[in-house]
């Protein structure tokens, strides 16, 4: 048979069936080669190869398909085809291929053999489907997927989980070359503050630009990544000079204490900055994290805006605050705790003008647990909500009992945390101690730490209602916070508490006694009761009197008194007043 009759016999076949011209008229591509023929070129195509490709059917018959393959060409594919047409069977690939007009489109091609009567092998068919759109859209729906898994969505920086896998790769890499290699964990002080006070999309710029610093600090390529909210961490690795770590660690400090700018006013951001050394903090990214991240918390509570490094002391700290963490609970279930009483008293003529509960922690087996030590743990963990439960509610129901024993009628005060002010149901829980305990709400004094008054917006309803009921409301420790004086002239407060830090070296330091001065004239001028804590000495008492502060507290007069003895003190109290 001729080339001629060849190509007439096979067309007649394929115009003879009514599915394949459907096909045709679908745009769906087919094309016969022969493999009896040298090369196994093509001899027949169809409608929708023209289409697809940009060939005219006269262009490729008796040519091999090679035409279609270019650069982009995946060889793995082609070996796929060559196998199947090797082996005579089918077969499935998706393969980039080339248009006449050098544009590339994705063919989803299928090749069958054809086997005449006898079973022989004279014919391989091929369909063709152009599915560019389909890949083109899979594969920007992988790369979105893999933005959103590999980078922060705020900062553009690497996610956690991409971090990690780096992080791992990096470090096996160093090992190898027998260098060294640094984790530094970045962690932005009162970030929520920020959020709430300007705005969710000013503190995304604030936390952009903290990347932007960390990239410009770092050579191009280091990992760097947005762990959570307003956490960072950099992996340094295959340095051959370990003072490298400390010279770029200082550099990023200097970077970051630079000021930002959010809704067009300059705002300062502080910072804990903690850092582990591989391999001698740790060989695996693990144990390099969290190490990483102990020594972090360490400069956030020592206040430090300076590298802070890894020891494993803070291992020993760790493990003391989880046995802490675990107790806590059930110490209190075991009755463990009990309060203490410390008076405060009118520094002209030194009556009892009230006293504050203090907690004290008796462990069975350790005796006892300071409160700096137990507080910060109940805090972290919200368990403070609950035990200050009990401590509002023992507070209320012993001053209650004293003023039923006849005791002079005087004001209990208790200290709250930010986390238990900012619970949802403080108010309730306040409202319930007093009804249980039947004590009237003007002889319960709640001490706020000075930190809450930068959440003003939040906090005013709650003090404004608390105020009503006809609770005393008193800033505690003021001084040592960032609180803004005018949050402080528009707050329902009755009380300043001046933190004993300033009473210390009263009045020997010149500094100490002009900030000490300033506070009391501050509260004076805003119309508060003005109460120092710490006073321990005659001459302190005496500069206080001097100077317009109406109350005190402190060793002075009285430490913190056991619920008997603080008995005692009341019914000497009762006396001196029959």
């Amino acid at each position: 048979m001729d080339q001629a009759s060849d190509y007439t016999h096979i067309e007649s076949i394929i115009n003879s069936s009514a599915l394949l011209r459907s096909i045709d008229m679908m745009g769906v591509g087919i094309a016969i080669t022969d493999p009896r023929l040298k090369d196994n070129p093509l001899v027949y195509v169809n409608q929708g190869f023209e289409k697809i490709t940009g060939y005219k059917r006269e262009e490729v018959l008796m040519r091999n398909s090679r035409f279609l393959q270019g650069e982009e060409t995946d060889k793995r594919h082609l070996g796929v085809i060559r196998q199947a047409i090797k082996e005579g069977r089918a077969d499935t690939v998706t393969i980039k291929n080339y248009r006449k007009d050098g544009s590339t489109f994705w063919n989803q091609f299928i090749i069958s053999p054809i086997l005449n009567p006898d079973g022989e092998l004279i014919y391989f068919i091929g369909l063709q489907f152009d599915v560019t759109e389909e890949i083109e859209d899979r594969n920007a729906s992988k790369q979105r997927i893999r933005q959103l898994t590999y980078f922060d969505a705020v900062t553009d920086l690497l996610t956690m989980s991409r971090f990690s896998t780096v992080m791992k790769a990096s470090l096996e890499q160093t090992k190898d070359e027998q260098k060294t290699a640094a984790v530094l964990r970045v962690n932005l002080n009162r970030f929520r503050y920020i959020n709430e006070s300007y705005g969710e999309r000013a503190g995304n710029e604030l936390l952009k630009g903290v990347g932007d610093r960390m990239r410009a600090t770092f050579p191009e390529g280091t990992p760097i990544c947005r762990s959570f909210a307003d956490e960072f961490i950099i992996l340094l690795s295959s340095l051959s000079d370990p003072l490298q770590i400390h010279k770029m660690a200082c550099e990023l400090c200097e970077a970051l204490r630079h000021s930002y700018l959010v809704n067009g006013e300059k705002i300062h951001v502080g910072f804990g900055m903690g850092i582990s050394i591989f391999p001698d903090d740790g060989t695996d990214v693990t144990q390099l994290l969290k190490h990483a991240e102990l020594a972090m918390k360490e400069a956030k509570l020592a206040s430090v805006q300076e590298p802070h490094y890894f020891d494993y002391y803070l291992m020993d700290k760790l493990l003391e605050r989880v046995q802490i963490e675990k107790k806590l609970p059930l110490a209190l279930e075991n009755g463990e705790f009990e309060l203490y009483y410390q008076p405060k008293v009118d520094s002209s003529s030194l009556v009892l003008t009230g006293y504050e509960a203090l907690i004290r922690w008796n462990d069975p087996d350790h005796g006892r647990i300071l409160p700096s030590t137990f507080i910060p743990v109940a805090e972290d963990t919200g368990f403070i909500v609950q035990l200050g439960e009990w401590v509002l509610r023992e507070a209320c129901r012993t001053n209650k009992a004293w003023q039923e024993a006849g005791y002079p009628k005087l004001p209990i005060s208790v200290n709250v945390s930010a986390i238990q002010f900012r619970h949802p149901r403080f108010v309730h829980i306040v409202e319930a101690a007093l009804e249980q305990t039947g004590l009237a709400p003007q002889y319960l004094e709640l001490e706020v730490t000075e930190s809450i008054l930068n959440d003003p917006v939040i906090i005013k309803n709650k003090l404004d209602y608390l105020k009503e009921r006809g609770i005393s409301l008193s800033i505690d420790d003021f001084g040592t916070g960032y609180s803004s004086i005018y949050y402080l002239k528009e707050l329902p407060l009755q009380v300043l508490k001046i933190d004993r830090t300033f009473i210390t070296q009263t009045p020997e330091n010149p500094r100490d006694t002009a900030l000490l001065l300033s506070i009391i004239q501050l509260g004076k001028s805003l119309g508060l009761t003005v109460l120092a804590e710490g006073v321990e000495t005659e001459e302190q008492l005496k500069f206080l009197q001097a100077h317009g502060c109406d109350q005190i507290q402190g060793y002075y007069y009285s430490p913190p008194l056991s619920k008997e003895k603080i008995e005692a003190l009341l019914y000497e109290e009762t006396l001196s007043l029959k």
